[in-house]
């Protein structure tokens, strides 16, 4: 969201064209910044003590066989998981893809601006040597 904000201001200001490298860059970081705080909202979803945040803070039950059997899966930096037993995982199911699609976003900014910047620099080049 602040990415297009970003930019329809940036657009506003100059005019129809397509925005500098630069732009495209901080664009980047703003959309891997919040990446980046999406992860830690999921991280800690589960707090210190899972089975306490299960049964005491969210009144779930904490099913401990299950979790033994699937330890592993919750101790992974992506995708998160605070699972409480089979039904109920703590972290919210939007996390995940929105981590997805911000690291996208983040990639794609980066590939235009680096191709931005290769055609400008070309562009200068062809001018300087004609």
């Amino acid at each position: 969201m602040s990415a297009v904000i970003v930019l329809l201001l940036r657009r506003r200001r100059r005019g129809r064209e397509f925005p500098r490298p630069s732009t495209l860059v901080a664009l980047c970081c703003v959309a891997l910044l919040n990446a980046a705080t999406c992860w830690f909202v999921g991280l800690s979803q589960a707090g210190l003590d899972l089975r306490e945040s299960c049964e005491y803070g969210h009144g779930v039950r904490f099913d401990e066989k299950w979790n033994d059997a699937h330890y592993a899966e919750s101790q992974n930096f992506f995708p998160l998981h605070a699972r409480c037993n089979a039904d109920v995982d703590l972290v919210p199911a939007w996390i995940n893809p929105t981590i997805i699609a911000l690291v996208l976003l983040a990639v794609a900014l980066l590939g235009t601006a680096l191709f931005l910047a290769v055609r400008t620099f070309t562009e200068g080049r062809k001018k300087t040597h004609a």
